[in-house]
């Protein structure tokens, strides 16, 4: 399990930090947004980032459930796919309020199922190995991402981080299908 969770996790890092970064890119050049709407978008991650753990204590009493712990992969790589095609500043920053309820309640779920799964003596170096993997992915991302959108264009890049979502999520329902119903459950 904790295999496939820290696939999952690069994965996802391989899509954030590509994404994360142009979002600047996107806004002005796909976009067509001026400076001061660039602004507008990162609020509304907050904005979404604030209302996510609010939203899913309110949903559920076990955030380690898979679809829990997963559907945010699934959220975030639809609306990357979302951004790289709509063209208006409302529609983005919709997209943008949901990629946030999605990220923070992804980073919940995420850890409180290492919390749960992993024995207390090794927390701290799983805890800093998933640390370093997302730290890496994200680097390798902004190198490619940055290279993918100067030879395919910005859009290419969101859509290729929609891709690498969708990814994680299937590695991570993977390697949740080892742990039992009733450990998930607890």
């Amino acid at each position: 399990m904790l295999r496939a969770l820290a696939a999952t996790q690069f994965l996802a890092a391989l899509s954030a930090g590509a994404t994360g970064a142009l979002l600047v890119v996107l806004a002005q050049d796909h976009l067509q947004l001026e400076e001061q709407d660039f602004g507008l978008l990162l609020g509304a991650i907050g904005v979404g980032a604030a209302l996510g753990p609010l939203a899913l204590s309110k949903i559920t009493d076990n955030p380690r459930r898979p679809e829990f712990v997963l559907g945010p992969f699934v959220l975030r790589g639809l609306i990357d796919a979302v951004l790289a095609t709509v063209t208006g500043l409302i529609s983005a920053m919709t997209a943008l309020v949901v990629y946030g309820l999605g990220t923070s309640t992804g980073a919940v779920t995420f850890n409180s199922l290492l919390q749960a799964e992993v024995p207390e003596k090794l927390r701290g170096r799983i805890f800093a190995t998933f640390d370093m993997l997302w730290q890496s992915g994200r680097l390798i991302s902004l190198l490619l991402g940055g290279l993918a959108a100067d030879l395919f264009g910005i859009r290419a890049v969101f859509y290729i981080g929609a891709a690498l979502l969708f990814a994680a999520a299937l590695t991570g329902w993977r390697g949740l299908q080892t742990v039992s119903p009733e450990k998930m459950r607890r």
